[in-house]
């Protein structure tokens, strides 16, 4: 018979999340926010967004074990923004 890892204690894999806040220039109306908020929510490992327009900010919750700040400035990027520097929590 077969063995599997699925039962065995220590098989699971951790995430490891994250949460960052990341200043925003260029929003300007909540259409943009609707747009930076549609393409971080398609990169991969992150689970939850919320971009604040009023307070030019995104606080994004990432698995550290599936995507980088690297992947998130680019979607920013590509997005037709940028994220001028990491707010402390």
């Amino acid at each position: 018979m077969q063995e599997y890892n699925i039962d065995k204690p220590g098989a699971a894999v951790m995430d490891l999340w994250e949460t960052r806040v990341l200043a925003i220039e260029g929003m300007t109306c909540d259409n943009c926010v609707k747009t930076l908020t549609r393409g971080l929510k398609r990169v991969n490992g992150i689970k939850d967004v919320d971009v604040d327009r009023e307070n030019a900010r995104a606080t994004i919750t990432l698995d550290t074990t599936k995507t980088d700040m690297a992947a998130i400035h680019e979607a920013i990027e590509k997005s037709g923004y940028k994220a001028t520097r990491e707010i402390p929590k």
